[in-house]
C-alpha cells in the first residue's frame, strides 16, 4: 500500500510547447520552488468518468502536454499539481488535479512459479475510488462522458447524484471532434442535469462540450475553475473575519484590563 501512495504525485518529465489557457502552467522545478515558499490557496479538482472517456487526456492537457492518440488504460488514481491564477491577482493558487479510477487494476509481480489458485492474491495494492474518499476536501468536479458511447452517459446518470451538493460540477461531453458518430444528444444531457433535485443555494451544475484532441473546451474549463476558487476564497475570508472578530473582542478586553491596572494609573 505504501508503494501505491508513493506513486500519487509521479508526473512525466516530457516538455511540451502546447499553448495553454492563460493562468495554467505545467509544474516544473521553478514552480515547485515557488510553491515551497507558500501558496495563498490550494484547490483540489477531481476528474471523473467511465473508462476511455478522455480523463487522462484531460489530466495531461491541463499539465501542458500534447494529445496522445494511443489509449493506455489508467490503472490507479493519478495526482498532479499546476499553478492557476484568477484574473490579474497576485495570489498563488496551487491546483491539485486528481485523475480518478473507480476500480484499479494491479499487475502481479512474482519471483516464482504459481502452483495453486490463490484468489486472494491481488498483487500490489493500487489507489482507486474504493481506497480513498475522492470527494473529501474537493473543491470542484469535472465529469466526462464520450458522445459516441451511450454507456458513458449512463455512468454520469449514476455518479452525478453522488457528488456532494456543495461541490461545483462541470459535466463535459467529450470527443466533440467525432460529431458525425455522436450517439448522445446535448439536449438529453442538459435535460437530465436540470431534472436533478439539489438543496437550495447549491452551486449549479454546468455543462459544456470538449475535445481533448484539438483542445476545444480547455478555455471553458479554465473559466469554470474560477467558480470553485471564488467559493474557496469566500470561505477563507469568512474564516479570517471570524478570527478578526475574536481578536477584536480579545483586544477590547485587554484594553479594559490594562485601563483598570495600576500601571495605567498616573498617580500611583
Amino acid at each position: 500500500m505504501l508503494s501505491a501512495l508513493k506513486r500519487w504525485t509521479k508526473m512525466g518529465n516530457e516538455d511540451s510547447k502546447l499553448s495553454m489557457p492563460s493562468g495554467v502552467k505545467a509544474m516544473g522545478q521553478a514552480l515547485q520552488r515557488k510553491f515551497a515558499r507558500g501558496v495563498h490557496y490550494n484547490m483540489k479538482i477531481v476528474i471523473k468518468g467511465d473508462r476511455n472517456t478522455g480523463k487522462t487526456c484531460m489530466f495531461h492537457r491541463l499539465h501542458g502536454k500534447p494529445f496522445n492518440e494511443q489509449y493506455i488504460p489508467t490503472n490507479e488514481i493519478q495526482v498532479g499539481s499546476i499553478q492557476w491564477s484568477y484574473r490579474a491577482t497576485d495570489d498563488v493558487v496551487k491546483v491539485d488535479i486528481w485523475d480518478i479510477v473507480d476500480v484499479g487494476k494491479s499487475k502481479k509481480a512474482r519471483d516464482s512459479l504459481k502452483f495453486e489458485n490463490d484468489e486472494d492474491d491481488d498483487g500490489n495494492a493500487v489507489l482507486d475510488a474504493g481506497f480513498v474518499d475522492v470527494y473529501k476536501g474537493t473543491h470542484g468536479v469535472l465529469m466526462l462522458l464520450d458522445i459516441t458511447k451511450p454507456w458513458t452517459f449512463t455512468y454520469v446518470r449514476r455518479e452525478l447524484p453522488k457528488v456532494p451538493p456543495h461541490i461545483p460540477v462541470l459535466v463535459l461531453a467529450n470527443r466533440r471532434d467525432m460529431e458525425e458518430h455522436r450517439l448522445v444528444d446535448a439536449e438529453e444531457i442538459t435535460s437530465f442535469i436540470n431534472s436533478l433535485e439539489r438543496p437550495d443555494r447549491s452551486p449549479p451544475i454546468h455543462y459544456a462540450e470538449s475535445s481533448m484532441k484539438n483542445g476545444f473546451g480547455l478555455k471553458y474549463i479554465h473559466t469554470f475553475l474560477s467558480f470553485p476558487f471564488l467559493m474557496l476564497q469566500r470561505e477563507t475570508l469568512l474564516q479570517q473575519l471570524q478570527v478578526n472578530a475574536v481578536d477584536m473582542e480579545s483586544t477590547l478586553e485587554e484594553l479594559q484590563i490594562h485601563k483598570e491596572s495600576e500601571e495605567q494609573d498616573y498617580d500611583k
